[in-house]
């Protein structure tokens, strides 16, 4: 029998609760803000913040240790090379939480839990091993520009047997 374990359990096996959280800072890194209960918001907080602190760093090493929380690649990216330059001169106090209304069904403290620096609109967020696609998702030029090549040659040959 366990007792006296650092940390909240939520009612949680450890590994529910590790991924529990990895969706939570996850979520946080995503969007730049989340709104969860109080007790879960405090509970990734501290977690969050030494992520944050690795990242300002920035070595291979840190950016290893952040994959082995982060599993998506480009959570990682976005972790370290756009939200990490706006701490560069804070040493904590990274996150902020701020109370809402109790939530309606069961009368729980919402929070929400946010970056104390604005993040700039739109970060472009890079998917890792993704052939063909942009920061952002789409499609560059170049492979376009072969698809069409492509296209308007197989009409030019559907059009010569149809001549």
């Amino acid at each position: 029998m366990k007792k006296q374990v650092f940390g909240r359990h939520f009612s949680r096996t450890k590994n529910q609760r590790q991924a529990l959280f990895r969706g939570l800072i996850g979520a946080l890194i995503d969007k730049g803000e989340i709104v969860t209960t109080l007790p879960k918001a405090k509970a990734i907080k501290s977690q969050a913040e030494k992520l944050i602190t690795k990242a300002k760093r920035g070595s291979l090493t840190d950016k290893r240790v952040i994959l082995r929380f982060l599993p998506q690649r480009a959570l990682v990216n976005r972790l370290v090379f756009s939200i990490a330059p706006l701490f560069k001169e804070k040493k904590g106090g990274y996150l902020r939480i701020v109370r809402l209304n109790r939530r309606r069904g069961d009368a729980a403290q919402m929070a929400k839990l946010s970056f104390t620096e604005e993040l700039p609109t739109g970060l472009p967020i890079k998917q890792a091993g993704s052939k063909g696609l942009d920061k952002i998702g789409n499609k560059p030029e170049k492979v376009v520009e072969k698809e069409d090549k492509k296209e308007t040659k197989k009409a030019k040959k559907t059009e010569k047997k149809i001549k």
